[in-house]
């Protein structure tokens, strides 16, 4: 199911977004990952359900960061409790068993964000 948002309001301890059928309103805890699509951002909640915002992902990044969202590429912001598995090939797996890529720039930052100690023989 998705919904197109107009407006994004922060209220304490959840976030609502005004969409075509009203407020949905949730915790920042139930969120999996965001995903940028053009001007769009792409909601993947935890219950498997998603909208369609009107936002860019960069909004929504003062509000999410510091409740242990991490910005892993330019078009991927995600929660950090939510992470499965970081593999060696520059991706990070989700418990949702989607994927999201680590940008070249930023993997030293996300391992380190993440409190990954990379050990090398």
């Amino acid at each position: 199911m998705q919904t197109k948002t107009k407006q994004l309001i922060n209220t304490p301890g959840k976030l609502s977004l005004q969409t075509n059928n009203g407020k949905a309103f949730f915790l920042p805890g139930q969120i999996i990952r965001l995903q940028a699509q053009s001007n769009y951002t792409k909601i993947y909640f935890a219950d498997h359900y998603s909208l369609l915002t009107a936002k860019v992902l960069k909004e929504f990044e003062p509000l999410l960061m510091p409740l242990g969202f991490v910005r892993t590429h330019r078009s991927h912001l995600v929660n950090k409790q939510y992470i499965r598995r970081v593999c060696s090939n520059g991706t990070i797996i989700m418990n949702d068993s989607s994927t999201v890529e680590i940008s070249k720039r930023r993997k030293t930052a996300i391992l380190k964000a993440l409190q990954i100690i990379t050990v090398r023989a």
